[in-house]
């Protein structure tokens, strides 16, 4: 295995696991907590979330991950040295985890971002998201969850 191609997988291997374990945190148990309190309270704390989860550290593991998998699955079609089951991970993780985010994830907190806590007639809307938000999450948990235990496998092989 070259250098290279180690290196995506160990960077790869790291990523699916920090950002799995950062989605699984949401689903299991921080949207239900802003579901038990109130709207005003969940709203401006996911709000204060989104805004901070804008940083640099994140994007180097979310953005680098779904890199160094895009790669992988290129390199998978044109070398032998990428394995069935590091193509697997690398597409869940692309697909499953960064896409997703991309396409439902972030619309809903974009939706979010520009409403008022403090206005009754939200509390619908933060309610939607919730519900909307959450499944979209379990789906990138999942994804992400799968693409960890695919990668750390194919170190077996």
């Amino acid at each position: 295995m070259s250098v290279v191609i180690k290196g995506l997988l160990v960077f790869s291997l790291i990523g699916t696991g920090l950002i799995a374990g950062i989605f699984f945190s949401f689903s299991n148990f921080i949207m239900t907590a802003f579901s038990k309190i109130s709207y005003s309270k969940g709203l401006a704390a996911m709000q204060a979330i989104n805004r901070a989860v804008l940083n640099p550290l994140l994007f180097l593991f979310f953005i680098g991950t779904a890199i160094s998998t895009f790669l992988l699955v290129v390199l998978y079609f044109f070398t032998t040295l990428v394995s069935s089951l590091e193509l697997a991970g690398s597409i869940l993780y692309f697909f499953g985890c960064f896409i997703v985010t991309g396409i439902r994830n972030v619309p809903l907190n974009n939706q979010i971002g520009s409403i008022s806590s403090i206005e009754i007639g939200n509390e619908p809307v933060w309610r939607d998201y919730l519900k909307t938000w959450t499944f979209w999450n379990h789906i990138r948990t999942f994804a992400s969850l799968s693409a960890f235990i695919c990668l750390i496998i194919s170190f077996g092989y």
